[in-house]
């Protein structure tokens, strides 16, 4: 019995042995970059430095208390393609129309003399926009009588179409918005407010009373919220909203970005002139952003059929590719042999390669970071069950993925994914250190946006990490088929497309034969201005966007001066105005609106001035005298702001 037995072991353990040296073979074959993992760099800086004021047109943002932070408002106005600066300056604010106070304003933020000033400002035509005012001195400014702070907001509801400002919020998911889930005892601060009789109400939460309210008083306007843009904003941002998500994929959320369209038509309307940076190129409304993940052996050949049709339809898409050279309780290791022919055929022909990690965890969220030093070599993670691993990090998952990437396909691998959409806090600064610049891990309905935005550092409320990030807006494992979604998914981007936000579409490519007829017919129905488009070429438009310095001069009533400074190549600026264009500079192009310029290709580095010449209008001696005013009242430096 004994021999018997061994006889029939002895082929089992030879091809263990050869299974084994085949995969130390493969191992050994893998070409790895020696990618260099920087310090981590801090860009929390003084905000009255980083937006310095530069010309009348911009926004004045008062920063009412410097222990406080305001990231979550510049990231509103930087998304929103708004001027703007920031000052601890009264009198420097007040030298522009518009004045946004923030993040709070007790009994000690202004002196008598500073309130009467204020109180000037709106009499002579200023409009401010102010967030959790306590100050009973205020309260005649801001038209109410008085407030009650709560954690038991869960809804705010808006007055549908009753102000200019409302001009965006037309759709029932922007009318009705979400603070947190109702199941939870307590969610955010805010306040409600009882306002004066000559108040106006915009908005209220569930209890009556008023979470955004207007006054006119003289020329101006005031417009007082009881939520402060750091939870109205960025906490949804950075995924720390009290579960207020009412979905996770698939539907239209914009609980976030209705607060910055607020800002986005209260700029447009109350500032004569308005010229602002849309936030899409080529004069286009949206994009339908193309992705597909790689995280199974047999995905990959699949992916070229992807990357093939197209190829032939005039678009390409990213790919979000699963490095796996390890074995483990979710599969077998595949980065290897012919899925790694697949993958050179998918760079040679043009689609963008971004990572999806290497054991693609359920449990990569609950990661520990790791060391920076780490490398393919000595690296050996593994799952261990549904939502368990061992021997990973967040850095080995992330830099050793691109160590192979960059090697393999000799690039610089800028974009990630994380397996299964698990998000731990250290993400962004390994992502940073090891040289990435985009993220596409968090999906827009969890994240309440559909904009891209800054990704902050340990996903908190101080520092943005220099990573953008690009949430996913639709998906192909949601029950029914895609195919049988497409009416659904085509609304939800038309719904984008109404202000201007993106759509991203994530199709795993582990078939193409349900799936790829779907996606042929998604972008086949897009509308003529909103383009089908990889995610890396817009991701990289987006990063030179935000990196843009932009200025504008008025010539004379009927003219302006715009200078940009490219601090990276942008193709397809387009910048909007609230006046109409007679004429613009040679080169650059009008849209059929009239309202819309898109500029010539920069490269980075690259100066460009644009003089553009406006049609007569009926209100021509307000704008006049309003930008007079401006000018009047603007007397700091003339240079480029932020």
């Amino acid at each position: 019995m004994y021999k018997t037995r061994s006889l029939w072991l002895h082929p089992i353990l030879i091809l263990i042995f050869c299974l084994c040296a085949c995969k130390r073979d493969n191992l050994a074959n893998l070409r790895v970059a020696d990618i260099q993992v920087h310090e981590l760099v801090h860009r929390r800086q003084d905000p009255t430095a980083d937006y310095p004021e530069s010309f009348p047109l911009q926004v004045a943002v008062y920063w009412s208390k410097p222990g406080e932070d305001i990231l979550g408002l510049v990231h509103a106005l930087h998304e929103m393609g708004i001027p703007f600066f920031v000052t601890r300056n009264l009198h420097t604010a007040l030298r522009h129309r518009l004045l946004i106070i923030e993040p709070t304003v007790d009994a000690t933020t202004f002196n008598n003399v500073q309130i009467e000033q204020l109180s000037a400002h709106v009499r002579e035509g200023g409009s401010i926009f102010a967030t959790n005012v306590f100050a009973d001195a205020l309260k005649f400014i801001f038209g109410f009588r008085s407030f009650q702070p709560s954690r038991h907001h869960y809804r705010v509801n808006f007055a549908s179409g009753a102000h200019h400002i409302l001009h965006y919020l037309n759709r029932p998911e922007e009318q009705e918005i979400s603070l947190g889930n109702r199941q939870l005892s307590e969610v955010i601060w805010s306040n409600g407010y009882l306002p004066e009789d000559n108040a106006r109400v915009l908005a209220r939460f569930e209890d009556g009373t008023a979470a955004l309210v207007s006054k006119n008083t003289g020329k101006g306007t005031t417009f007082l919220s009881g939520i402060g843009f750091q939870d109205s904003i960025l906490r949804d941002q950075v995924d720390r909203d009290y579960e207020a998500q009412r979905h996770y994929v698939n539907n239209f959320e914009p609980s976030a970005d209705v607060w910055m369209l607020l800002l986005r038509a209260w700029y447009e309307s109350e500032q004569p002139g308005a010229i602002r940076i849309a936030t899409i190129p080529d004069g286009n409304r949206s994009v339908l952003l193309l992705s597909h993940d790689i995280d199974w052996e047999n995905s990959f050949s699949p992916a070229l059929v992807y990357c093939q049709a197209e190829k032939q339809l005039g678009t390409s898409s990213t790919f979000f590719v699963q490095t796996k050279y390890v074995s483990d309780y979710n599969s077998k290791a595949f980065f290897f042999g012919k899925d790694l022919d697949y993958l050179h055929q998918l760079r040679s022909q043009g689609c963008s390669i971004g990572s999806h990690s290497i054991i693609h965890s359920r449990a990569f969220n609950k990661f520990e970071l790791g060391m920076p030093t780490v490398r393919f070599a000595t690296y050996h993670p593994r799952a261990t069950g549904f939502e368990t691993a061992a021997q990973a990090t967040v850095f080995g998952e992330v830099a050793v993925s691109k160590q192979l990437l960059d090697g393999e396909l000799e690039q610089q691998t800028v974009f990630f994914r994380a397996g299964h959409l698990r998000v731990p806090s250290t993400l962004p600064e390994a992502l940073q250190r090891s040289g990435y610049q985009f993220d596409s891990s968090f999906t827009a309905d969890d994240v309440l946006t559909n904009f891209p935005y800054a990704l902050p550092l340990g996903l908190g409320f101080s520092e943005d990490s220099g990573i953008y990030e690009f949430p996913v807006t639709l998906e192909d494992e949601e029950s029914p088929p895609l195919v049988q979604r497409i009416d659904r998914a085509l609304e939800v981007i038309r719904a984008n497309a109404e202000n201007g936000a993106i759509s991203v579409i994530l199709i795993h490519s582990n078939e193409y034969q349900t799936k790829l007829p779907a996606e042929e017919k998604l972008i086949a129905e897009l509308p003529p201005d909103i383009p089908a488009k990889d995610m890396l070429s817009f991701a990289r438009f987006w990063r030179a966007r935000d990196h843009l310095v932009w200025s504008v001069h008025s010539a004379n009533a009927r003219s302006d001066v715009l200078d940009f400074h490219a601090g990276e190549a942008i193709q397809g600026l387009t910048v909007e105005f609230q006046r109409k264009i007679a004429t613009v500079s040679a080169g650059v192009a009008v849209m059929p609106d009239r309202h819309r310029i898109v500029l010539p290709g920069m490269r980075a580095g690259e100066q460009m001035q644009v003089r553009v010449a406006y049609q007569p209008e009926t209100d021509k001696c307000h704008h006049a005298r309003s930008t007079s005013r401006a000018e009047e009242r603007f007397r700091g430096p003339v240079k480029h702001a932020a």
